[in-house]
């Protein structure tokens, strides 16, 4: 799967910076979709930089999350590397 580099940034900024509990459902919140940031979000999963257990694809694809979504030690150093890079 591709996954979208600056849609990947942004979400790690956004969970970098949300309340010690994780996001809800405003992760989701992005004008390429909601199926669009669950399969980023389900990428850095796979990457592990988000905790395991919290996005789960069905048998047709589809990808569910366990709410609140954080980040690992590795999403957190990941993300504060992105954030401080310049923008293009």
């Amino acid at each position: 799967m591709n996954v979208d580099k600056n849609l990947e940034k942004e979400v790690l900024t956004r969970l970098l910076h949300a309340h010690p509990n994780g996001l809800g459902k405003e992760v989701l919140d992005n004008y390429r979709g909601e199926k669009v940031v669950a399969g980023t979000l389900a990428t850095l999963q796979e990457r592990g930089l988000i905790k395991d257990g919290h996005v789960t694809c069905n048998e047709a694809g589809e990808h569910a999350l366990n709410l609140p979504i954080k980040l690992t030690a590795s999403g957190v150093e990941t993300a504060r590397k992105l954030e401080s890079e310049p923008s293009e």
